[in-house]
């Protein structure tokens, strides 16, 4: 999910000079789009703005209609609101944290994340690995108020859980199937 979330923030970037680069349809553009079609719900993948993340370059496959941004990153497929876009720019960049709610679809499920650090790039002994099947997530500020919620290391994937619990870029995980 970090490498996957740092790839969108990237998308982020480059959105603007993108939407002029509309990639020619191929068969791997084809295969992009099925993958991608599994991060949300019909009614909003439909209409997304689909970019694909080629190097230090972003290619925009399809300018959509929504304010919704999909990709798949790092064999992940997700879709984001423009909130949940900026808290991922906020996450990456180390800087403050987002004052909005974002929601991020990621129903093809992940390929795991540390639940106490926001920034490993792997499973290790010590930094709680934690693998989510099908899942949304909300960011931003309105995950601080949510109680009830479990906020330990060691969270049930089956079950919401807060992520990074404690720091700047919390939130809510929860699983749907």
């Amino acid at each position: 999910m970090r490498f996957a979330l740092a790839v969108a923030w990237s998308a982020t970037i480059l959105a603007g000079a993108a939407y002029a680069q509309q990639s020619p349809n191929t068969a791997a553009d084809q295969e992009y789009m099925k993958k991608v079609m599994t991060a949300a719900p019909p009614q909003i993948v439909q209409q997304s703005t689909v970019v694909r993340m080629d190097g230090a370059s972003m290619q925009t496959l399809r300018k959509g209609t929504n304010e919704w941004t999909c990709m798949v990153a790092n064999d992940v497929a997700m879709c984001m609101d423009p909130n949940a876009m900026e808290w991922a720019h906020a996450w990456q960049t180390h800087g403050p944290a987002t004052d909005k709610t974002g929601f991020i679809y990621m129903l093809a499920g992940d390929e795991g994340a540390s639940n106490t650090d926001p920034w490993a790039k792997g499973k290790t002994a010590d930094n709680h690995w934690v693998v989510t099947g099908p899942h949304v997530m909300i960011v931003g500020a309105a995950t601080k108020g949510m109680v009830g919620y479990a906020r330990t290391p060691e969270a049930d994937a089956t079950k919401p859980y807060v992520m990074w619990p404690g720091t700047p870029y919390e939130h809510l995980m929860i699983p749907v199937k």
